[in-house]
């Protein structure tokens, strides 16, 4: 069953900044991102291929895709924990990787992430508190008192009272353990925070409440997102706009309505087919099926479409030519030769 999530009120608010309008720059702009890995002396992975998208001050920027598309890639990129092989990312008009080593260290403070996996991101040598405030160790932010002080506060902003602070991650449930990793990086009061599949470790109730705490951050804080998951409900939640991602390069970016109400990829068409339906199977209407086959190989990238060969309305033009990005209506764009003409046949 799809999951259930209360959203606070205060979401409403974001209806002007669907179409990713603002009157600044953006917080964050990458231009024709490529990260590849050397396998071997001949091999070359190609994690992303080509991306480009802006992320606006205040706007939650949604990417799903399925494993292997490039997703967490992009992540580390955006917090600085990996340098493109090519093409440019700003943050907020910067280039990290020009600026010397302590200038680095504190831009980078601003853009943080939180990871799958609650537990692995953890030490189990260390308290709750001493975990928080070991952020604010390292940049040597303020005397220890101070550091303690700013720990508790973001401890509570988070929902765990000062009962938590001299627990160990053996003694908290998943949902505590994220919520100690969140707090972690409001210490460094960011102002985008990339979620990279942040939820998925959780289970479904636990989900909805994590959700709504980013929800809450959001307004209380002034926070950006880049919210990524291969969950297209949990991203169609807490999203503004969604980019699809598909083998290292977007095929579709949206408002969240929009691209619910009109996918025009066949990818996501798929991907909306493929959501779990609340509805008895009795009662469902007959759908296509959902997608067959794997993600083709990122070594050996193909020509042409890299959906092609899992698209069931690929021709050989397809095979010939990379589809360009085009505007299909007011803030929607997509990457496909015959968008648009096979909207009829997606999931409602």
């Amino acid at each position: 069953m799809g999951m259930v999530i209360e959203i606070t009120p205060l979401q409403s608010s974001t209806a002007g900044r669907l179409q990713g309008q603002t009157d600044r720059s953006p917080l964050i702009a990458v231009e024709d991102l490529h990260v590849h890995f050397q396998l071997g002396r001949h091999d070359v992975l190609r994690a992303v291929n080509g991306v480009s998208f802006d992320v606006n001050a205040g706007e939650v920027f949604g990417i799903i895709g399925e494993s292997g598309s490039g997703k967490s890639t992009v992540a580390r990129v955006l917090v600085g924990l990996l340098n493109p092989t090519e093409g440019t990312v700003l943050h907020d008009g910067v280039v990290l990787a020009k600026l010397r080593s302590r200038e680095f260290r504190s831009v980078r403070r601003g853009y943080q992430i939180v990871f799958q996996d609650p537990e692995g991101a953890l030490n189990p040598r260390m308290t709750v508190l001493q975990s928080v405030r070991e952020p604010l160790d390292i940049a040597g932010v303020g005397s220890s008192q101070d550091r303690n002080q700013a720990a508790m506060t973001c401890l509570e902003q988070v929902g765990l009272g000062s009962d938590f602070a001299g627990r160990y991650p053996h003694q908290l449930s998943g949902g505590q353990k994220q919520r100690v990793n969140i707090a972690r990086v409001l210490t460094m009061q960011p102002k985008l925070v990339v979620c990279d599949e942040a939820v998925a470790a959780l289970d479904v109730s636990i989900q909805a409440e994590i959700i709504n705490l980013f929800s809450e951050l959001k307004y209380r804080l002034g926070l950006t997102y880049v919210f990524i998951s291969h969950d297209l409900n949990v991203v169609a939640h807490i999203s503004d706009r969604v980019a699809v991602m598909y083998l290292g390069r977007l095929v579709e970016v949206s408002p969240v309505e929009q691209l619910l109400a009109s996918p025009m990829h066949p990818y996501t068409q798929a991907l909306l087919r493929s959501r779990p339906s609340p509805v008895p199977a009795s009662l469902r209407e007959k759908r296509q099926p959902a997608l067959t086959g794997e993600i083709p190989n990122a070594i050996s990238y193909p020509d042409g479409c890299a959906f092609q060969s899992r698209c069931p309305q690929a021709t050989a033009l397809c095979a010939a030519e990379v589809p360009v990005w085009r505007s299909a209506e007011s803030g929607h764009w997509v990457a496909c030769h015959f968008a648009g003409q096979n909207q009829k046949t997606q999931s409602k």
